[in-house]
Protein backbone atom coordinates (compact mmCIF):
# COMPACT_ATOMS: atom_id res chain seq x y z
CA UNK A 1 0.00 0.00 0.00
CA UNK A 2 1.50 3.33 -0.88
CA UNK A 3 -0.28 6.59 0.07
CA UNK A 4 1.17 10.07 -1.11
CA UNK A 5 1.16 13.18 1.18
CA UNK A 6 1.12 16.67 0.42
CA UNK A 7 4.41 17.95 -0.29
CA UNK A 8 5.95 20.18 3.26
CA UNK A 9 3.22 17.99 5.30
CA UNK A 10 4.06 14.59 7.14
CA UNK A 11 1.74 11.25 7.13
CA UNK A 12 -0.49 10.96 10.40
CA UNK A 13 1.16 8.39 12.63
CA UNK A 14 -0.54 5.20 12.75
CA UNK A 15 -3.41 4.87 14.76
CA UNK A 16 -2.10 2.67 17.49
CA UNK A 17 -3.50 -1.19 17.50
CA UNK A 18 -3.09 -1.08 13.59
CA UNK A 19 -1.04 -3.50 11.68
CA UNK A 20 -0.67 -3.89 8.26
CA UNK A 21 -1.02 -7.62 7.48
CA UNK A 22 -0.59 -8.88 3.75
CA UNK A 23 0.43 -5.33 2.64
CA UNK A 24 -3.01 -3.73 3.59
CA UNK A 25 -3.34 -1.81 7.29
CA UNK A 26 -5.69 -3.10 9.34
CA UNK A 27 -7.73 -1.73 12.81
CA UNK A 28 -7.60 -4.22 15.73
CA UNK A 29 -11.64 -5.51 15.08
CA UNK A 30 -10.64 -6.04 11.93
CA UNK A 31 -7.49 -7.97 12.83
CA UNK A 32 -9.76 -10.05 15.34
CA UNK A 33 -12.05 -10.75 12.35
CA UNK A 34 -9.62 -12.11 10.05
CA UNK A 35 -8.56 -14.44 13.11
CA UNK A 36 -11.54 -15.66 13.66
CA UNK A 37 -11.91 -16.38 9.98
CA UNK A 38 -8.74 -17.78 9.89
CA UNK A 39 -9.81 -20.14 12.75
CA UNK A 40 -12.41 -21.60 10.28
CA UNK A 41 -10.81 -21.78 7.12
CA UNK A 42 -9.81 -25.57 7.25
CA UNK A 43 -13.33 -26.42 7.94
CA UNK A 44 -15.70 -28.24 5.64
CA UNK A 45 -18.28 -26.36 4.12
CA UNK A 46 -20.76 -28.34 5.69
CA UNK A 47 -19.71 -27.56 9.84
CA UNK A 48 -22.80 -26.86 11.06
CA UNK A 49 -23.15 -23.26 12.04
CA UNK A 50 -23.16 -23.19 15.99
CA UNK A 51 -19.67 -24.83 15.43
CA UNK A 52 -18.26 -22.37 13.10
CA UNK A 53 -19.33 -20.00 15.85
CA UNK A 54 -17.68 -21.42 18.50
CA UNK A 55 -14.41 -22.27 16.89
CA UNK A 56 -14.04 -18.42 15.37
CA UNK A 57 -14.32 -17.01 19.07
CA UNK A 58 -11.74 -19.50 20.20
CA UNK A 59 -9.67 -18.22 17.26
CA UNK A 60 -10.29 -14.19 18.53
CA UNK A 61 -9.71 -15.22 21.96
CA UNK A 62 -6.03 -17.16 21.22
CA UNK A 63 -5.69 -13.98 18.87
CA UNK A 64 -6.06 -11.84 21.61
CA UNK A 65 -3.95 -13.73 24.25
CA UNK A 66 -1.14 -14.07 21.51
CA UNK A 67 -1.27 -10.00 20.80
CA UNK A 68 -1.19 -8.96 24.64
CA UNK A 69 -0.45 -12.00 26.84
CA UNK A 70 -0.13 -10.15 29.69
CA UNK A 71 -3.41 -8.11 29.24
CA UNK A 72 -5.62 -9.51 32.47
CA UNK A 73 -8.34 -11.88 31.37
CA UNK A 74 -11.27 -9.70 32.18
CA UNK A 75 -9.71 -6.80 29.55
CA UNK A 76 -9.59 -9.56 27.41
CA UNK A 77 -12.61 -11.18 27.94
CA UNK A 78 -14.53 -8.07 27.49
CA UNK A 79 -12.75 -7.31 24.27
CA UNK A 80 -13.56 -10.12 22.74
CA UNK A 81 -16.97 -10.70 23.93
CA UNK A 82 -16.44 -13.68 25.99
CA UNK A 83 -15.82 -15.11 29.63
CA UNK A 84 -13.22 -14.63 31.63
CA UNK A 85 -13.20 -18.92 31.59
CA UNK A 86 -12.92 -18.67 28.07
CA UNK A 87 -9.83 -16.33 28.22
CA UNK A 88 -8.43 -18.68 30.79
CA UNK A 89 -8.99 -21.67 28.10
CA UNK A 90 -7.46 -20.04 25.26
CA UNK A 91 -4.13 -19.32 27.48
CA UNK A 92 -4.07 -22.97 27.79
CA UNK A 93 -4.76 -23.71 24.24
CA UNK A 94 -1.78 -21.23 23.32
CA UNK A 95 0.50 -21.97 25.94
CA UNK A 96 0.12 -18.80 28.29
CA UNK A 97 -1.34 -20.15 31.47
CA UNK A 98 -0.47 -18.22 34.56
Amino acid sequence: MTVQWMIGHDAPAQPAHWAVEDGELHCLACRRDRAAEAGTEHLPEDTPLNERVKLKAQARLDFEVNRDPDRGDGEIAKACRSTVAGVKKARERVGTAA
